[in-house]
C-alpha cells in the first residue's frame, strides 16, 4: 500500500515540477488595504522549493521521474544547477532503495568533487546515518550473496567523516563521528581503541562538557583495559594501564570534584590501588616461593610503602614480620 501511494506520490511532484506549479511559488503578503496579495517568489526562492519536491520525489526511488525532474531543474534554474545536485540526489534514490554501497559512492564523489558545495553538508549527514547503521549491527554483503559484519565499515566512514569536518565543532559532524566510534569500541570491549579515540577528542576538548565526558572515558577504558583479564590472572599483565587509569581519575577528581563522588571517582582510585599493590605482593611471593628472600623483601616493602592501606600491604607486613621473627 505504501509503496503503491509513494509511486503516485513520485508522478505527482514531477507533474508539479514540469508544470511549474512548484517553480512559481508565490509569497503572500498583507497590502496597505489588510488584504492579502500574491508576491512573486525569488528564484533562489523557487528554486529552493522545487529542491524540497525534489528531495520527496527522490525518497520514492522512482529513478526515471528524478531523472525527468532534474532536467527540468537544469532548465529552470541554470544559474543554480549543477552536477553536484544531481550526485546528491542519485545517491538519495539509493539510499532510500537501502542501497548503502551505492549510494555511498555517489556522495563521495560529490564530496570529492565539490567539497563546497551546498549539497556536501547534507552528504556528510546522510553518510553519518550509513556509518551509524553499520556501527549498529547492518550487515554488508559481499560478491552478491555472503553477508558480514559492517563495523569495519562503520569505523572506515565516521573516521573519513572526521578527516573532514575535524573536532573543533561542538556539534559538528566530525566530533559526532568521533564519538561515535568511541563508544562503538566501548560496546565491543575493545577498550584501548576505544581510549586513544577519546585521547584525541580530548586533544581539542580539554574543558566543557565534550573535555570533561573525554577524560573521564580515558580513565574508565584503562582500568576496563586491565580488568578484561580475569582477576587471578590480572597480575601478570602490564600494570602501566592502572597507573594510567589512576592519572586520569585523579585529574578528574580534582577538576569535577562533585561529578567525581556521584560517579564513586575516590572508589575507583582506591580500587585501583589495591590491584597494584596485589600485583607486586604475587612478586614478592614469587621470589619468597624460589628462596629468593632479598628481592621478595624488596617487593614486599614497596608494596608497605607506596600502598600503606591496603589489603596487600597487610598481607606484606605479616611476611616481613616472620622473617624478622624468624631470625
Amino acid at each position: 500500500m505504501r509503496r503503491h501511494w509513494m509511486r503516485h506520490a513520485s508522478w505527482a511532484i514531477l507533474a508539479m515540477l514540469c508544470s511549474g506549479t512548484a517553480l512559481n511559488a508565490a509569497t503572500w503578503r498583507l497590502n496597505d488595504d489588510q488584504e492579502w496579495q500574491p508576491v512573486a517568489s525569488e528564484p533562489r526562492e523557487e528554486y529552493l522549493h522545487a529542491i524540497a519536491a525534489l528531495k520527496d520525489l527522490a525518497r520514492s526511488g522512482d529513478a526515471k521521474a528524478v531523472k525527468a525532474a532534474l532536467a527540468q531543474l537544469e532548465d529552470e534554474f541554470p544559474q543554480y544547477v549543477g552536477p553536484d545536485l544531481a550526485l546528491f540526489i542519485q545517491g538519495e534514490v539509493q539510499y532510500w532503495k537501502d542501497h548503502y554501497v551505492k549510494a555511498m559512492a555517489k556522495y563521495e564523489k560529490l564530496l570529492k568533487d565539490s567539497p563546497a558545495s551546498e549539497f556536501a553538508p547534507p552528504a556528510m549527514e546522510r553518510e553519518f546515518e550509513i556509518g551509524q547503521a553499520y556501527l549498529e549491527g547492518r550487515k554488508r554483503t559481499l560478491l552478491g550473496i555472503i553477508r558480514i559484519s559492517g563495523q569495519a565499515e562503520g569505523i572506515e566512514i565516521m573516521e573519513r567523516l572526521t578527516d573532514r569536518d575535524g573536532l573543533e565543532e561542538p556539534n559538528g559532524i566530525g566530533l559526532r563521528a568521533a564519538i561515535a566510534v568511541a563508544e562503538n569500541y566501548e560496546a565491543r570491549g575493545q577498550y584501548l581503541e576505544a581510549y586513544l579515540k577519546w585521547s584525541e577528542i580530548a586533544s581539542y576538548w580539554e574543558t566543557g562538557l565534550i573535555g570533561k565526558r573525554a577524560l573521564l572515558q580515558m580513565a574508565e577504558n584503562n582500568l576496563a583495559a586491565y580488568n578484561v583479564h580475569p582477576p587471578q590472572k590480572r597480575p601478570r599483565f602490564d600494570a602501566s594501564k592502572l597507573t594510567t587509569a589512576r592519572t586520569y581519575y585523579e585529574k578528574f577528581l580534582v577538576r569535577y570534584p562533585e561529578d567525581a563522588r556521584r560517579l564513586e571517582v575516590p572508589e575507583k582510585i582506591a580500587q585501583i590501588d589495591e590491584q597494584m599493590a596485589y600485583k607486586q605482593l604475587t612478586i614478592g611471593q614469587y621470589y619468597w616461593r624460589v628462596g629468593k628472600t632479598q628481592a621478595a623483601d624488596f617487593y614486599f616493602e614497596q608494596v608497605v610503602r607506596n600502598w600503606p592501606s591496603t589489603a596487600a600491604a597487610a598481607t606484606a607486613r605479616e611476611i616481613l614480620q616472620e622473617g624478622v621473627d624468624g631470625e
